[in-house]
């Protein structure tokens, strides 16, 4: 389990570890509660693409260029 509770992969290790390295990003700041499961879910698994994007970056490009932005635009260009 993470700091808000989300399981990504089921791997406690794992788990973690991708929580540490959102937390570093920044993104479990500023979250207000999430009523439903659900919902939980959705967010789990947003922020676990934007993490994978984000690793993605750093080993391509040596820096994190712009995963949450990606992730902001592709969630508005879907809804």
């Amino acid at each position: 389990m993470n700091l808000n509770g989300m399981k990504f992969t089921g791997v406690a290790n794992d788990d973690r570890r991708i929580a540490a390295e959102l937390q570093a990003m920044g993104a479990f700041e500023g979250q207000e509660e999430k009523v439903s499961i659900f919902s939980q879910m959705i967010e789990a698994v947003g922020q676990f693409v934007t993490w994978m994007r984000w690793k993605g970056e750093v080993g391509v490009y040596g820096c994190r260029v712009g995963a949450a932005h990606a992730r902001k635009m592709e969630a508005i260009h879907l809804a």
